[in-house]
C-alpha cells in the first residue's frame, strides 16, 4: 500500500510536466501567428510597386521568408526587424505594427507613408532602431 502512495505523487508530477511540455508548441505557434497577422494587417493599408510586398500573403505561412523581414535565429523564430527602406511604398502606418512584440528595428524611411505615427509604436519595449524619416508623416500636435 505504501508503494502506491509514493507512485501517485510521482505520476501526478509527470502528468503536469507532460501537459506543460505539450502546450509549449501551441504557445510558440500562437506568437508566430500573431506576428503573421500583424504583418498582414500592416500591409492592408499599403500600396507600392508590383512585387515589393508580393511575398506577404496568406499563401506563405513563414513570415521569415517575406521580403524585408528578419527573424530571430533561435527557436521560436520571431520577427525582430522590418526593413522596407526606399521601396516606393505609400499608405499609412497601421497600429497593428505594435503587435510585433519582439521587433528591435523598424526601418521605413524614404517612402511615401502619410498620416500620423501610431502611438502604439511607443509600446514596443524591445524597439531600439526606428527610422521613419523622409516620408510624408504628420507632426504630432
Amino acid at each position: 500500500m505504501a508503494s502506491s502512495a509514493v507512485l501517485f505523487p510521482s505520476f501526478v508530477w509527470f502528468l503536469y510536466l507532460f501537459c506543460f511540455l505539450c502546450s509549449l508548441p501551441l504557445a510558440i505557434c500562437k506568437e508566430a501567428e500573431n506576428d503573421r497577422h500583424a504583418l498582414l494587417c500592416f500591409k492592408s493599408r499599403l500600396s507600392g510597386p508590383a512585387g515589393v510586398l508580393a511575398s506577404w500573403s496568406n499563401k506563405s505561412f513563414d513570415v521569415c521568408e517575406w521580403h524585408g523581414i528578419t527573424c530571430s535565429k533561435p527557436y521560436p523564430r520571431r520577427v525582430i526587424a522590418l526593413d522596407l527602406e526606399s521601396e516606393g511604398i505609400s499608405g499609412s502606418i497601421s497600429p497593428c505594427v505594435a503587435n510585433l512584440t519582439s521587433i528591435t528595428r523598424l526601418q521605413l524611411s524614404n517612402n511615401n507613408f502619410s498620416g500620423g505615427i501610431p502611438s502604439e509604436i511607443g509600446l514596443l519595449r524591445r524597439l531600439r532602431d526606428l527610422d521613419l524619416s523622409r516620408n510624408n508623416l504628420e507632426d504630432p500636435e
